[in-house]
């Protein structure tokens, strides 16, 4: 119930600070828009998703989803994540914005116990789940067909780790703190 009362928040955080921007943009120019608003690219952020993601960003709003599966044997990590924009104001270096994302994480490792009486390893597997969201500013540059963007911001990261063995060291976490992440996307 928690993560859907922080979500409403950040979304109800969202509209309110995008109203004013609506207003900031509305009388720029559109020399610098982007192609067609449509990217492909790769994002790493801690609350904005990771791995592949596609971006539709036409004007002042815009938005991007992500996602990355990962099987390597013995641990396997899937990450979704979805943001929204809203562009503040245009300078001639780059845009700034504000974003407000949000992510799920599962993983799933192999781990071991040993024993120090039989000198024996058991093995055990722990599942995690992971709801990360966060919110603030961002730059976003478009130079020659390619868009960088940079995150900053604060956000909040669920972590819930289960198994099946007793002995299974868990991490079950809640953390508020400062979030950050880097993209680059082809413009289409």
């Amino acid at each position: 119930m928690k993560k859907i009362i922080a979500s409403m928040c950040v979304l109800c955080l969202f509209v309110s600070l995008t109203a004013s921007a609506q207003q900031a943009t509305t009388s720029e120019t559109p020399d610098k828009q982007q192609k067609g608003g449509h990217g492909l690219g790769l994002i790493l952020s801690s609350s904005n998703g990771k791995g592949l993601s596609y971006r539709y960003w036409p004007e002042i709003y815009g938005l991007h989803v992500s996602f990355v599966p990962a099987d390597l044997g013995d641990e396997q990590y899937y990450n979704g994540g979805l943001t929204g924009y809203a562009r503040i104001k245009r300078y001639s270096l780059g845009d700034l914005f504000m974003h407000v994302g949000t992510e799920y994480e599962y993983r799933s490792r192999l781990s071991a116990d040993y024993d120090y009486i039989t000198g024996e390893y058991t093995e055990y597997r722990v599942n995690g789940t992971g709801v990360n969201f966060g919110f603030g500013p961002g730059f976003h540059v478009t130079q020659k067909g390619f868009s960088f963007d940079i995150y900053a911001g604060y956000g909040g990261y669920w972590i819930d780790e289960s198994s099946s063995d007793s002995r299974a060291q868990l991490n079950d976490r809640f953390l508020m703190t400062f979030s950050g992440g880097i993209a680059i996307y082809l413009d289409l």
